[in-house]
């Protein structure tokens, strides 16, 4: 209701008409009792539309809740035609059915009439076949992770169970502290209820941030709370730090074997598998390297000559990998490209893989350094509420856990993908696959 004085009635029309704002005049006739009798016959009118609709969802409840799912198959059932060679009567059509399911598959010819059924084992067609994942609900939700990367292609080891395993060590390592790590599960569990996978990943890496807190005694940054079951970090920066190295080169070796039970078992390429820079020749170079390194140091049980002469072997392979593997194999061309162009090419390959190898080791550090980062950023909050004193310190000390839990939290998550995804997936996975999709009446 507009109110306003009757010498202005033009302009004030002219402007909410614009707003779409419709000018009526008030009846006559109107009073009070007039608009209370419309009230509530409207409201009647509205009670009785409830009841009726009440009656409705009652008779055709199961109708109903079902209509998302018939939805749902029709708009499938549309896709599937969409992608089928059909005439008059007849259809055709062809898919992947998993190995585990062929039987149950083959049974649908005696189900419908009119129908044929054949199937091809995956290795009589020329096409690649998609990748089922089959991992149990502890590893599960990293699947959306690795899937991040790229599926796994059909010839290659699911990565999945290893990459959990060792992004939950690797994040309690870098982020141990029992209290954080339990607000971590807190939220992992509130967040399940709108988005299972994510909070599935919040409460998994909350425990191993919890395990590791009781491992370095922090309890909300706190080192005096709980006892020390394992190493505080800050008090013995060295030890953490080679200690992270050397969980990084454990986690090469096997990224290690891995990728060389790819290449040589599953696709059958042994000129990657044991020549390449990400096979054996790669793991003899990274082994060969680190004796060497320890040598210099003084720290090495393995002579300096054993070390030399696995690099020599190392590079040797690396750079005649073409026509020492296809000699092997009996293939006729023994080069790509043209002779000089291939050497020039390995020559320079060689420097690439010394490189990668160092920055790879390197890398874990990281690992350590975040842990005792971890420590000396709630110190450096501690040390402000402690000047500020009284309610304001316990203020500042709260923000600053807050401040850790989200900022740091986030940081380390990400350094957890690049430790996996640049040092570890770079030696056996390739993630060039497609995922398995089947067409069902229901959403997962």
């Amino acid at each position: 209701m507009l109110v306003y004085p009757k010498k202005v009635k033009k302009d004030v029309s002219r402007s909410i008409n614009t707003l779409g704002f419709v000018d009526n005049d008030i009846p006559d006739n109107l009073n009070s009792s007039n608009i209370d009798r419309e009230y509530i016959k409207v409201n009647d009118e509205l009670t009785s539309l409830h009841r009726q609709i009440n009656t409705i969802n009652s008779q055709y409840e199961d109708t109903i809740n079902n209509l998302s799912y018939s939805l749902d198959h029709a708009k499938k059932s549309e896709e599937l035609k969409s992608n089928m060679a059909q005439g008059d009567k007849y259809f055709y059509l062809s898919g992947w059915v998993p190995e585990s399911e062929v039987d149950k598959f083959k049974t649908l010819e005696d189900k419908y009439d009119n129908t044929i059924l054949s199937t091809k084992d995956d290795q009589s067609v020329n096409q690649q076949p998609p990748t089922r994942l089959k991992n149990n609900k502890v590893f599960k939700p990293f699947e959306y992770l690795v899937n991040m990367y790229g599926a796994p292609s059909y010839d290659e080891v699911d990565p999945t169970p290893f990459f959990a395993i060792t992004y939950m060590l690797l994040y309690g390592l870098m982020f141990g502290d029992l209290g954080q790590g339990l607000v971590f599960l807190a939220l992992g569990f509130y967040i399940s209820k709108k988005n299972k996978t994510y909070g599935a990943l919040l409460k998994r890496i909350g425990i191993s941030a919890s395990v590791f807190g009781l491992m370095y005694g922090s309890f909300f940054g706190k080192e005096d709370l709980i006892p020390t079951l394992l190493i505080k970090p800050f008090d013995n920066v060295m030890t953490v730090l080679i200690a992270s190295v050397v969980f990084g080169i454990s986690l090469m070796v096997i990224s290690y074997i891995i990728g060389i039970y790819n290449k040589v078992s599953k696709q059958h390429n042994i000129e990657e598998g044991i020549f390449g820079k990400e096979g054996l020749a790669g793991l003899m170079m990274m082994i060969s390297f680190i004796i060497i390194v320890l040598n210099l140091v003084n720290k090495s049980p393995i002579p300096m000559p054993i070390g030399t002469v696995m690099l020599i072997l190392s590079i040797i392979m690396m750079v005649f990998k073409q026509p020492i593997a296809r000699k092997i194999t009996g293939s006729k061309r023994l080069y790509d490209s043209n002779k000089s162009d291939y050497y020039i090419e390995s020559s320079f390959s060689i420097i690439e893989a010394l490189l990668s190898v160092f920055s790879n080791l390197v890398s874990f550090t990281r690992v350590g350094a975040f842990a005792i980062n971890h420590v000396g950023l709630y110190m450096a909050f501690e040390v402000m509420a402690n000047l500020a004193g009284g309610f304001w310190g316990g203020v500042i000390l709260l923000l600053g856990n807050l401040l850790i839990i989200g900022l740091e939290g986030m940081i380390v998550f990400i350094q957890g993908l690049r430790l996996e995804f640049y040092e570890m997936f770079s030696k056996y996975y390739e993630g060039n696959g497609r995922l398995f999709r089947p067409i069902s009446s229901k959403e997962n």
